[in-house]
């Protein structure tokens, strides 16, 4: 006696879907749970983050004039930082407006900011090695009051740039869920160029390494520390 061969079983997408059984009293209680305490907020606008950012640059510039000023550095020596500082005024602002104004999500737009993160410090590193007046040895610079001054500026423009980069941070908070380390590390260029600028304008060394170590370390520095905040604070 043979067995009779079973037949084809029917494809998957044809069986039908069991409808989910969803009792009404159970959706509201969800529904009530999870908009439990909830109340509209209004978020900052884009134009609005953007001016704070060039509110704290030019605060901790206008600090540098006046610590300057005070110290009585020569009326050239305060010119000429405070054109160098008007000069990359101009680049912080476009930074923030190219690194934080559109939407972070595109590609192109991407592509940019990365080229931004790496362009920045080159570029001010770039600047500084024009600004040097005189080169002394390593050894020189590393030993004594050369190096004693050197620690006290670079922490002077430690300490203006994390102010700067902090309130960078701080404005654009929760603000990118896609790449927020590169925003983050945007944000500590930013603020990184704008404590040795401000350091700058009231420091009166022109010496290269001087300006290399205590001025443009400075920069990577807090492009580092704002890529490792760009995490916690960036993302939502």
């Amino acid at each position: 006696m043979s067995t009779p061969k079973p037949g084809p079983l029917p494809e998957l997408a044809d069986l039908p879907w069991a409808k989910p059984e969803c009792r009404e009293e159970v959706s509201a209680a969800i529904r009530s749970a999870c908009t439990k305490n909830l109340c509209p907020v209004q978020r900052m606008s884009s134009r609005m983050r953007l001016t704070l950012c060039i509110a704290a640059s030019s605060f901790v510039a206008a600090v540098g004039y006046w610590f300057g000023a005070r110290h009585n550095r020569s009326e050239l020596g305060l010119r000429m930082g405070l054109l160098g500082a008007l000069g990359w005024a101009i680049v912080q602002a476009a930074v923030l407006f190219m690194g934080f104004g559109p939407p972070r999500g595109r590609v192109s737009t991407r592509t940019v900011r990365l080229v931004l993160a790496v362009a920045v410090p080159v570029l001010f590193l770039g600047y500084l090695t024009f600004s040097a007046w005189s080169f002394v040895p390593f050894e020189q610079f590393s030993h004594g009051a050369r190096a004693s001054h050197a620690l006290s500026c670079g922490s002077v423009a430690l300490f203006f740039g994390a102010l700067v980069s902090g309130g960078v941070l701080l404005a654009w908070r929760g603000t990118d869920p896609l790449t927020p380390r590169l925003s983050g590390t945007l944000a500590g260029l930013i603020g990184g160029v704008g404590g040795a600028l401000a350091v700058g304008i009231g420091c009166p060394s022109h010496e290269a390494w001087h300006l290399w170590v205590s001025h443009g370390v400075i920069v990577l520095a807090l492009g580092v520390m704002g890529c490792l905040a760009g995490r916690r604070l960036l993302a939502p």
